[in-house]
């Protein structure tokens, strides 16, 4: 039977909205959420949906960015090992891929909503705890679970790709990343105010309070409709559609809808059987490469420069334990900034060149700037070759953020995105080695390495079986 708009009576075919495919009836005309959605268009509602779920962006960006942060100053202040400060942001990380599949396991059968908030909450409460922290241990065990919490963010991408039209899909993900960069750069200013005069815990204190705030949004952040309605709860996506078209002053559809059977959801193994199976593999394998060169790049930035007042004779730890200064600051502000050009570029190629190509480029020439890192020397140029590959590799996260809940349907969009991100961690938590450990004792081996991480992220990136630009959300 199907179910009008006007008078939310009957229950759906599952096809018809999660395949998002027109069919006829002999007595009903249907539509499908998708097609609702696309009518509706982006408007205000979505604009102040962005401004919501980017504070849960910028939250967690600051978390991420006091990593390369605190670890040179806990090198100095407790007389670290360079295998421990970077060991400190390799837990993080693997609270990271932990918690991932666990938040997308609790967004895909609970809600994305609750998700999103329980995590935020766990971030908050962890961080605050780490910046009590007496010993190396604690800080340790406490930014393992900070980790844990972090991963949770992802599901603020699930929400956001649900709630829009497929024109406007691609490049509203990407402006959504904009607020990673604003949270990221405004945690090192934030470090330059505070790091001077309060210390580190201070900083680590102050990090964690956004993320309680946010957590007071709760109210005012809309489930997906598209859960809603897998889960067997048209009448409350209706309502949530119809407001949407209220707040952006456009009609809503009275076609009747069709409401799905409540399937099985937030399975992984349905991700790893066909059709996915070859666009999983090589998803898991771009993930992999692009947080292993953002968080390698983001991680190096400071190391260089600190090597660079060290000279070139001496490379030893005690050389390295040196407070970073005014000018390090600056220069991690001006690197971070990358992100904004970055967001910009891709936002123009994404519907050009579509997913897979856009993804292409951005590996390829982070590969090519990669190279003439390792022939150069001066500050300045380093700064600006940065600059290039922060903005590129920042880039085409954000093309695989828009690609991955597009590729995958509704019943494991959310654990499919959190398997992704698990991955992503794995790489997160090898780079540390590379740029905090054997960038100060053969940068050209550990760039040499990047720089082949890049390349293969290139090739995976044109493999994908599958172009999603301009197709709607199963």
């Amino acid at each position: 039977m199907a179910i009008p708009m006007t008078t939310l009576r009957s229950s759906v075919d599952p096809q018809l909205l999660l395949n998002d495919e027109e069919v006829e009836d002999e007595d009903d005309e249907h539509t499908t959420i998708q097609e609702i959605i696309n009518t509706i268009g982006f408007g205000k509602y979505q604009i102040r949906l962005t401004l919501m779920l980017g504070c849960a962006w910028a939250v967690d960006a600051m978390e991420m960015m006091l990593l390369s942060i605190i670890g040179p100053v806990l090198l100095c202040e407790w007389n670290l090992s360079s295998y421990q400060e970077a060991f400190i942001t390799t837990v993080v990380f693997l609270g990271v891929g932990i918690g991932a599949p666990a938040w997308g396991w609790v967004a895909d059968v609970y809600g994305r909503k609750l998700g999103l908030i329980i995590s935020s909450f766990w971030t908050f409460f962890y961080g605050l705890l780490c910046a009590a922290s007496p010993s190396y241990f604690w800080v340790v065990f406490t930014r393992t679970l900070t980790g844990f919490g972090i991963s949770g963010a992802a599901q603020a991408v699930t929400i956001y790709s649900e709630l829009l039209p497929v024109k406007s899909r691609a490049r509203s993900v990407v402006f959504l990343s904009s607020f990673w960069s604003i949270g990221a750069s405004f945690e090192v200013i934030l470090a330059l105010i505070v790091m001077p005069t309060l210390g580190w815990r201070y900083l680590v204190a102050f990090s964690s309070l956004p993320c309680l705030a946010f957590c007071f949004m709760y109210k005012i952040i809309p489930e997906s409709p598209r859960y809603l309605l897998i889960t067997g709860q048209p009448a409350r996506a209706i309502s949530t559609l119809r407001h949407i078209a209220r707040v952006n002053k456009r009609p809503c559809s009275n076609k009747s809808l069709t409401t799905p059977d409540k399937e099985s959801r937030g399975r992984i193994w349905d991700l790893v059987k066909p059709p996915f199976t070859k666009t999983t593999l090589y998803l898991w394998m771009i993930w992999f490469c692009c947080a292993t060169l953002y968080y390698g790049i983001v991680l190096m930035t400071p190391v260089l420069y600190l090597v660079d007042r060290c000279g070139i004779v001496d490379k030893s730890v005690h050389c390295l334990c040196k407070p970073l200064l005014r000018d390090d600051y600056r220069d991690i502000v001006v690197t971070t900034i990358a992100e904004f050009p970055g967001m910009l570029f891709a936002f123009v190629i994404i519907e050009k060149l579509g997913r897979k190509k856009s993804l292409c480029l951005q590996f390829s020439l982070s590969a090519v700037f990669l190279l003439i890192l390792i022939t150069c020397g001066s500050r300045m140029t380093k700064t600006v070759l940065i600059f290039c590959i922060r903005g590129l590799i920042s880039g085409a996260f954000q093309v695989a953020y828009v690609y991955t809940p597009e590729i995958y349907p509704t019943n494991v969009r959310a654990v499919g995105l959190g398997l992704c991100s698990s991955w992503a961690r794995v790489g997160a938590m090898i780079t540390p080695f590379l740029a905090q450990v054997m960038l100060p004792v053969s940068d050209i081996l550990a760039l040499c390495i990047y720089t082949f991480i890049a390349i293969v992220g290139a090739i995976f990136a044109i493999l994908l079986p599958v172009e999603t630009k301009g197709r709607p959300m199963q």
